[in-house]
């Protein structure tokens, strides 16, 4: 991430120094020499949204769920219409 910053000056110029630990710089050939080519490929995942959430709208929860769908990976939405940005409700806290 931070060889992508450096490499962007509208981003670089708001540090006076970047540090770079064991940072990738060329993600292409990473792939071909990690051991992440035997992990799994797609970990299922859950979402989890509220329909009163203001922060972030529904329509992300949505989105997000319905590209994993048409990826064929792995995973459920729960959604919960009487919940904000938290699940507070003892009950779907507990789903």
């Amino acid at each position: 991430m931070i060889n992508w910053i450096a490499g962007h000056p509208e981003m670089s110029q708001r540090f006076r120094a970047l540090v770079c630990h064991d940072g990738l710089f060329d993600m292409r050939e990473m792939g071909y020499a990690t051991e992440e080519l035997w992990f799994s490929e797609h970990d299922p995942m859950l979402i989890i949204h509220g329909g009163l959430d203001y922060r972030v709208p529904e329509t992300q929860g949505i989105g997000a769920f319905t590209v994993l769908q048409r990826r064929e990976i792995p995973s459920r939405m729960l959604y919960f219409p009487n919940e904000n940005h938290w699940t507070l409700n003892p009950f779907n806290s507990l789903v």
